[in-house]
């Protein structure tokens, strides 16, 4: 009698999850195409959201409906806990293949929906507390790991971009900084070009840029200022030394100076004469991490 009833349990549980596969085996020929659109780089991404967006709303709908046709003892139940386990499995697969062809996309979606439909057929079908809570321990330690695994995977990411923009930096023509801007601090790094570097300053990190800066490697003041001016009528260069011409507008002042090889040009309405001339006559050699850590600080 014993072996009967036990017999008898495992084919229910297999017949349960047989059935279970089977739903979602149907909700992954539905649903798969337009989850793989997320991964495809070929779809605008407009398309690729809504694609997603119509497959959150439909799948509980067809998970429910395959349930029915492959006679799931509990279609409702199912359906509602089909999606979630899909959704937690699917949040510990990601990290690991963190940009899948649209093929391969397609073929994962199957698999787990195959695969979470048959258990959570076989959860909503066992009378026993003991699975049910195993299954919840799963479940949340699946939801911490992912957790983990997608923190982890965002500071690889982030530690990858600081690496490339230093090469970058490191490539490029100018690596300096005025010497000095008064009240102000560096909150931002561009590169307009291999000869080009634009740095903005502002009165601490959380206020806006209102000081820009711009070292090129080689460059004439006088006709950068000239070039300024062109098509501004009623704007003047104004020679204030050697090497070193101002342009005036309505507050703006405009400095060109050549210091050393490299010509600086300081762009603010929040500096004094006194403080531009300071901010653009006087340079310090910097490395490129210092310019990649100021500028991610910004």
């Amino acid at each position: 009698m014993p072996r009967r009833s036990f017999a008898g349990i495992v084919g229910a549980m297999a017949k349960d999850l047989v059935r279970g596969g089977g739903a979602g085996l149907l909700v992954a020929l539905v649903l798969g195409q337009p989850v793989s659109q997320w991964y495809d780089r070929n779809v605008e991404g407009l398309t690729a959201l809504a694609s997603g967006a119509i497959a959150v709303l439909l799948i509980v709908p067809i998970g429910w409906l395959a349930a029915k046709l492959v006679r799931v003892a509990h279609p409702v139940r199912v359906a509602l806990l089909g999606p979630l386990l899909l959704w937690v499995f699917k949040s510990v697969v990601e990290p690991a293949v963190p940009d899948p062809s649209s093929l391969f996309a397609v073929l994962g979606f199957v698999v787990l929906a195959v695969v979470t439909y048959a258990a959570a057929t076989w959860l909503t079908g066992v009378e026993s507390l003991l699975p049910r809570v195993i299954a919840a321990g799963v479940v949340c330690a699946c939801v911490i790991t992912s957790a983990m695994l997608q923190e982890r995977q965002e500071e690889a990411r982030k530690r990858q971009v600081r690496r490339d923009w230093i090469a970058a930096l490191a490539q490029s023509g100018p690596r300096a900084v005025p010497d000095a801007v008064p009240g102000r601090t560096l909150v931002g790094v561009w590169t307009l070009s291999d000869e080009v570097l634009t740095l903005d300053y502002a009165k601490d990190r959380t206020s806006e840029p209102d000081v820009f800066v711009q070292i090129h490697d080689k460059g004439d003041p006088r006709e950068s200022c000239a070039m300024w001016v062109q098509g501004h009528p009623g704007l003047a260069c104004e020679r204030l030394a050697a090497d070193r011409w101002l342009s005036r507008f309505y507050g703006r002042l405009v400095l060109f100076a050549k210091v050393g090889d490299s010509l600086v040009q300081v762009d603010s309405k929040a500096l004094s004469l006194d403080q531009t001339i300071i901010a653009g006559t006087k340079l310090r050699a910097v490395s490129a991490e210092y310019l990649a850590d100021a500028g991610a600080a910004g």
